[in-house]
């Protein structure tokens, strides 16, 4: 496949996705996104003289918090549906842990470096700044893979990675700001 064609059209001589396109339709997920948002501004809110460790502790409680919120959500709005009708309240469960899943994959980079820092294997000042902005970076390559999805060329892909990412500063702000 040449570097332009669409990754949506990445399938097996079976007819069947390859191993990239599940793996991107698995993470890159509406509540993957907002959770890379939401860890960001709670990241963002700490307050200076906050230790990584108390900062990880805000951020997972919180993350979780929000999880539980969408999983019940999600369950109760996916059996009243009528697709599920029929369906035993176990399998609107299990499909909202599914979709919910993205938020916490989201926490899991940017509460890693924390905990780095909170440990001591990393300096805390710096960990903290790789947590703060990596998901601003991981925002960008959502842009850049939502793009090249549709097959656009590489400079399309690269300044919907910019604009992705900096919409995703300003969301943050914003989050931080309200907070």
């Amino acid at each position: 496949m040449s570097a332009d064609a669409p990754f949506a059209e990445a399938t097996s001589d079976t007819g069947e996705l390859s191993r990239w396109r599940r793996f991107r339709l698995a993470i890159v997920t509406p509540q993957a996104i907002y959770g890379t948002l939401l860890v960001s501004a709670i990241i963002g809110t700490a307050h200076y003289d906050e230790s990584d460790l108390d900062v990880l502790i805000t951020a997972v409680g919180t993350v979780l918090a929000f999880w539980i919120a969408h999983v019940f959500a999600e369950s109760i709005a996916h059996y009243g549906t009528p697709k599920s009708i029929g369906l035993p309240m176990t399998d609107s469960f299990k499909h909202s842990l599914r979709t919910a899943a993205g938020l916490l994959y989201a926490a899991i980079v940017p509460c890693l470096f924390l905990l780095l820092g909170a440990l001591g294997i990393m300096d805390e000042s710096a960990a903290y700044q790789v947590s703060l902005w990596l998901p601003v970076f991981l925002l960008g390559a959502l842009g850049w893979f939502a793009f090249a999805d549709r097959g656009s060329v590489w400079w399309v892909r690269l300044l919907g990675s910019l604009v992705t990412g900096f919409l995703g500063v300003i969301v943050i702000i914003l989050k931080i700001t309200v907070h």
